[in-house]
């Protein structure tokens, strides 16, 4: 026999002297377990105390994360504070930007919640500025393309965080649009069922959350602001205000104008989800009218060559091989 054969033949029976070993092992362990498990009647009892005990003490954990994390994200913003009131405090035309933009995507918009992003714009410059410092270091640049890289990276990391805002607040206004229209139906339901406006604002606020979270956090807030002393006018017109949405703004309006002149809501409503499932209609053809011509440059672009070099490649390779044999003396 050779010697490679010998090795390999070692080889296999090492690897599968090792299977057997692991399956008596795993085997004699499961067995065990089963054994203990028949022999103790508590033995559940107590696996699930021990579960119990470890899911407390991982949310413990998760906890003490979170708040290290959470006092970390104020010290940096603590530090960034004083360079962000400097750049942006007497701006208040933008300062009201940030707030109407944060409103409209759902998060705080009190004066400590824009004070924060607008430190958190400034961290993110300063980030993105070290980092391409140290690139600058890294690949040896001198000082003048190293200064363009460190202001154009601080402008970056700067620019970022308003796009990530404004895609937030772009993001909710499309997923209150495509839901406006099925909370307008539960609407109608509802006010036909006998209930009042008000009755019926928070009936939707506390149905409707798993459909569309964000007009369920808007009616819960309106309901709110009712239980408060607000007047249901103001109520409504700060609502289509916050969300910054045309078809919820009309919609708050047609409701004002019903309420004050005595006409029937159900119907309003009914034309209205009607109106709107005719503009979503009108608006999905429109995309799809788009679709060709948005399409034209990447076929141009990207799969119109490919193809021709595919389909024509052989042909000319060809051509050239048998021009190139036939040379005229």
């Amino acid at each position: 026999m050779s010697p490679q054969i010998m090795v390999i033949t070692s080889i296999a029976l090492a690897i599968l002297v090792g299977l057997g070993v692991g399956l008596f092992v795993f085997a004699f362990y499961t067995l065990f377990n089963q054994q203990e498990d028949q022999g103790s009647g508590r033995s559940d009892v107590v696996r699930r105390l021990k579960n119990i005990a470890e899911g407390d003490e991982r949310e413990r954990k998760l906890k003490d994360r979170q708040k290290s994390q959470q006092e970390l994200k104020e010290t940096f913003l603590t530090l960034a504070d004083p360079i962000a009131k400097n750049l942006y405090g007497q701006n208040k035309t933008y300062q009201s930007q940030v707030k109407a933009l944060l409103t409209e995507a759902g998060k705080p918009d009190n004066d400590l919640a824009v004070s924060q992003f607008l430190a958190t714009r400034v961290l993110a410059g300063f980030f993105v500025a070290g980092f391409m410092f140290i690139t600058c270091l890294i690949l040896g640049l001198n000082i003048l393309w190293s200064m363009c890289a460190i202001i154009f990276g601080a402008l970056i990391g700067m620019m970022m965080t308003q796009m990530q805002l404004r895609a937030a607040s772009g993001k909710r206004k499309a997923n209150i649009r495509y839901t406006i229209s099925d909370t307008l139906d539960l609407m109608i339901v509802c006010v036909e069922a006998g209930l009042g406006l008000d009755a019926t604002i928070k009936r939707i606020g506390d149905e409707v959350a798993m459909m569309a979270p964000e007009l369920a956090y808007e009616f819960r807030r309106v309901t709110r602001e009712l239980n408060a002393g607000i007047p249901r006018s103001d109520a409504l017109q700060n609502l289509g205000i916050r969300c910054g949405v045309d078809e919820l703004r009309s919609l708050c309006t047609l409701i004002i104008q019903s309420d004050k002149m005595g006409t029937s809501i159900a119907n309003t409503l009914r034309q209205y989800a009607e109106d709107i499932r005719v503009k979503r209609k009108q608006k999905a053809e429109e995309l799809a009218a788009k679709a060709s011509i948005k399409m034209t440059f990447p076929l141009v672009l990207f799969i119109f060559p490919p193809m021709f070099i595919v389909l024509l490649g052989p042909t000319v390779i060809n051509a050239l091989a048998v021009f190139g044999t036939h040379k005229t003396p």
